[in-house]
Formats: C-alpha cells, sequence, structure tokens
C-alpha cells in the first residue's frame, strides 16, 4: 500500500503500556507476564511507528523491533546498538520519530511511548492516547507507571479476557485525552 506524505506537521504521542493493578509494569528486565494475543495486539498498534523507549527497555526486547523505529533514549552518550536510533532527550526523541515518519513517507502520525517507567514519567503529559493492557495481578515490587489523573481521560473501548492455566485475567482499555489537541 502506497501511503502519501504527512503534510500536516501534526503528530500525536501515543502511550502503549501494560500495567498490573497496582501500576507495576515492569521488573526492570524484561516482560513479567504472558498473555495470550497481546504480543500481536502490540505489534498491530505500533506497526510503522516510531517507538521511543529507554535503554533497559530495549535490552529487555534484544533488538529492533521489525517495521518500526527504535528509538532509545538514554543518558549514556557512548551508548549505541544495531538498529537503535539513539537520542539524549525527549525532544531528540520526537524529533527523530518525526525525521524517521518523513523518511518512511507515510500518512502515520503517531509516535509511541513505549517504556520503561522514566519514559514514561517523561513524556505521559504528551500523550494524546493511551492503549493499556490492564493485568489483573499485584506483583510484590516493580517498575511502575507514573501516577497520573485518569478524571482527564476518556475510555473510548475496554475488552476483558479470562484468567487461564497460566496467566491472569486481563483487560484492554482504549483512552484518549480530554484535550484532543495535544500535538508534538
Amino acid at each position: 500500500m502506497t501511503h502519501s506524505k504527512n503534510t500536516n506537521n501534526r503528530f500525536q504521542m501515543v502511550c502503549v503500556v501494560a500495567m498490573a493493578n497496582n501500576g507495576v509494569i515492569g521488573d526492570g528486565q524484561g516482560l513479567i507476564w504472558h498473555l495470550p494475543g497481546d504480543l500481536p495486539r502490540v505489534k498491530k498498534i505500533t506497526m510503522g511507528c516510531p517507538l521511543i523507549m529507554g535503554r533497559r527497555t530495549w535490552a529487555s526486547i534484544g533488538k529492533a523491533l521489525p517495521g518500526r523505529a527504535s528509538i532509545v533514549l538514554t543518558r549514556d552518550t557512548s551508548w549505541t546498538a544495531d538498529g537503535a536510533i539513539v537520542a539524549h532527550s525527549l525532544s531528540d526523541a520526537i524529533m527523530h520519530g518525526k525525521s524517521w515518519l518523513a523518511k518512511q513517507e507515510s500518512q502515520e502520525t503517531r509516535l509511541i511511548l513505549f517504556g520503561g517507567g522514566e519514559i514514561y514519567s517523561l513524556g505521559i503529559d504528551l500523550c494524546q492516547e493511551i492503549e493499556l493492557t490492564r493485568v489483573n495481578a499485584t506483583p510484590p515490587s516493580g517498575t511502575k507507571f507514573p501516577n497520573i489523573n485518569w478524571q482527564e481521560w476518556d475510555e473510548l473501548d475496554a475488552t476483558s479476557h479470562k484468567a487461564g492455566a497460566d496467566h491472569p485475567s486481563f483487560s484492554y482499555h482504549h483512552y484518549i485525552h480530554k484535550t484532543q489537541n495535544r500535538y508534538v
């Protein structure tokens, strides 16, 4: 499919996150749960988009994800990795994301805030949407999603999934910020 170039210069940040009942999003190592259908859902949401992530999130994935730009935000000025676009500030990461989309000559206008905790804290106030996987679990410790005022968000869609033999129940939620003109 051929896309024409995005000419309106209006880009939106979308947060994609999986979170336990107590706000835990990870353990600093990798995925702490494996939910049927969740990774294909994330792939569908993020395909063709730049992903803004921290170095530990990059390490937990282990490689660049196909069809998406992996923009890694790090304070380490000497850090590099094959397939990673390195950024040292959120504004730098956003600029790299816009530049990558322009090179794709895509109509896509979404930049994905992809984690972890520090990255979510830096960028959540710029997000127009949140794609949330809520996991019915309460890990005793781990990295937490930043506290946000959920009253500022409208839930557009929710889908629940029952627990299985090897996973807790979970649900997908799509939120949009009540201020619908948050552009980056």
